[in-house]
């Protein structure tokens, strides 16, 4: 099988990989303690089973029999509290490990990734263990109903302790792997593709169907198109805006937009002036004309988004509030803040870059909001649109104005979005704000879900009103599927293990 990734992969490293493109290569080289389903729900995994406590706080798996490596060595509990163990330490600079302190509040967690710890930490403070080699045991804080979508290989992916003390960081090079899941990586080439072929050594290998697969690297939708259009793609990972309609009449139910779990904003850059300033934050956000944005010139399946958390049943989400008003009131509005905040900041004009991937669809949100902000602030916007390595870099690196900026759920509910834009998260964005930090753990003290949305919806509003970000669309899935590709489930969050495919 051939299969479409994108851009340019950063890392395959289990415990550091955050991008949700790489996972497709992660979920098929490694299994969780539980593992996606073809239609993305949590099946047993590494653990043919669990138990979770009354109280909602302990949560006890039991491994498969005769678990193997795929160097046909024995698979054992301890290599998940190892994995775990790795995410949490800054040493790893994991962009994940917030999921264990923050998402789901492991015991110990917060405190094992500290700064303060000052180097001495002991795993065996944490709150997973291996009681014996087939169980592990994860101990919680606090209640979190949707524990078991975290448990899969992307946050639990177990750890060969042996190929990381021999090779270091290169223990995830082709040559080096050792993994557990239905697939072994047998070739990376940079900036083209990475194979994998059928790991003979996973415990339900007599199931797999595909024996190899090949991810390749399609940083341009359109070349990906081209290459499925000649049969050399199989599935793509994206679909170009504007070629939806005409791929629909030409190649029928093979095009595949559903809805996903991703949201697309605006980030601002809170280190660097003007955008320190929360009136001129508010007034780029309010220069935006979404409807626009999203309905007239982005379109392909994406729905136009005044709030930072995708459409959620049961969540009744907070709106930035120039969307409830007239166009004029609220360009009227947007001139007055941005003088006022422009003379706060003492600068007369504005110049900035707004950071994109290459991705064709971001790129057009980059540059509607740059025609926008020039019609009606007389900003001098430009977009640096760049492959996604680069475009990471550049965040981490702090010397950004404005983000173009993206994040995939991890499943369908307010808690994985809000988790990640905590301040004690750590993602990068230097926003400072107690009382999002006090609602945010109000919120997941509490058990009863009505309840829970109610208070998580507070935080929202928090951060909606510090304009950190300007909110733009919840974004669709949209890949091409070839007609003899069985076993692709459309979901959420995007979750398709080729094991649960076949060629026809």
């Amino acid at each position: 099988m051939k299969r479409g990734i994108g851009s340019t992969i950063g890392t395959l490293d289990p415990q550091v990989n955050f991008l949700g493109y790489e996972a497709w290569i992660q979920d098929d080289m490694y299994e969780g303690l539980v593992t996606p389903g073809a239609d993305g729900e949590p099946i047993p995994g590494a653990a043919e089973k669990w138990d979770i406590s009354d109280d909602g706080l302990t949560y006890t798996f039991h491994l498969r029999d005769g678990l193997k490596w795929s160097d046909g060595t024995p698979l054992v509990a301890q290599s998940f509290v190892d994995g775990v163990a790795r995410t949490l330490d800054p040493a790893t600079a994991s962009e994940k490990n917030y999921i264990f302190s923050s998402t789901i509040s492991v015991t110990g967690a917060a405190e094992y990734m500290s700064a303060d710890n000052k180097g001495v930490r002991d795993p065996k403070t944490l709150g997973i263990s291996a009681p014996d080699d087939k169980t592990v045991v994860i101990k919680l804080d606090k209640p979190a109903p949707y524990m078991l979508y975290l448990m899969n290989s992307f946050y639990v992916a177990p750890l060969h302790k042996p190929s990381l003390e021999k090779f270091g960081k290169d223990f995830v090079k082709a040559e080096n792997i050792v993994s557990n899941g239905a697939y072994h990586m047998s070739e990376s080439v940079p900036q083209s593709h990475v194979t994998l072929v059928k790991n003979p050594n996973y415990w339900n290998a007599a199931n797999v169907k595909i024996d190899k697969v090949i991810y390749s690297i399609t940083e341009d939708d359109n070349t990906a198109i081209k290459l499925f259009k000649t049969g050399e793609q199989d599935i793509t990972y994206d679909i170009p805006s504007d070629q939806i309609e005409p791929l629909q009449k030409e190649f029928g139910d093979q095009v595949h937009v559903t809805n996903s779990t991703e949201t697309v904003y605006f980030s601002f850059n809170l280190k660097k002036p003007p955008f320190d300033n929360a009136k001129v934050r508010q007034a780029l956000s309010m220069a935006l004309d979404r409807d626009v944005m999203v309905n007239k010139v982005v379109k392909g399946g994406y729905v136009m988004s005044c709030g930072y958390v995708i459409p959620v049943p049961g969540y009744d989400a907070p709106k930035v509030p120039e969307c409830g008003m007239d166009k004029a009131a609220r360009v009227e509005k947007a001139k007055a803040l941005f003088k006022e905040g422009m003379a706060e900041a003492k600068m007369d004009k504005l110049s900035l870059k707004i950071e994109t991937t290459a991705n064709a669809s971001m790129r057009k949100f980059g540059e509607t909001a740059a025609v926008m902000w020039k019609q009606v602030l007389g900003v001098n916007a430009s977009v640096n649109s760049q492959d996604r390595d680069a475009w990471l870099a550049v965040f981490t690196a702090g010397t950004w104005d404005v983000f173009g900026d993206d994040l995939i759920g991890d499943f369908a509910g307010p808690e994985t979005f809000l988790a990640y834009m905590d301040p004690r998260a750590e993602a990068g964005y230097n926003w400072v704000s107690p009382e999002y930090e006090a609602l945010y753990d109000k919120a997941m003290a509490i058990t009863d879900q009505a309840a829970r949305y109610k208070v998580l919806a507070q935080a929202e509003k928090v951060l909606l009103d510090s304009y950190l970000t300007a909110p733009a669309a919840a974004a669709p899935s949209r890949s091409m599927v070839r007609s003899n590709v069985k076993g692709w489930v459309d979901n959420p969050a995007g979750w398709h293990g080729t094991q649960f495919m076949s060629l026809q």
